[in-house]
């Protein structure tokens, strides 16, 4: 599994496929997002598989901790792999919001 940490490394990584599936996740992957990863993959079983982990913070209301979200990267890297992702798009907070956002 290739893993793109910026916008620029994910467009070069998805070049070359002519169709791609796309499942978005916060992370810290359960059964319900790996079924999201086997659907698509059943779906368009020729595309590109990609995924992404960015917790992101705008997601969270004024009195949800964001700071205590779990984050299990390597855990979840493992399961994407196990499931043949090609990709994971893991962003930084900064990469998708040059601005800060509120």
């Amino acid at each position: 599994m290739q893993i793109a940490h910026s916008i620029e490394d994910l467009r070069r990584l998805l070049k070359p496929a002519k169709q791609r599936t796309f499942v978005p996740t916060m992370g810290n992957l359960h059964a319900g997002h790996l079924e999201l990863v086997k659907v698509a993959k059943q779906t368009l079983p020729d595309a590109m598989s990609v995924a992404s982990i960015f917790v992101n913070r705008l997601q969270f209301g004024p009195n949800e901790d964001f700071d205590s979200y779990p984050r299990t990267m390597q855990a979840d890297i493992d399961k994407l792999e196990k499931e043949g992702v090609y990709i994971l798009f893991a962003p930084t907070e900064r990469d998708l919001y040059p601005q800060p956002q509120e």
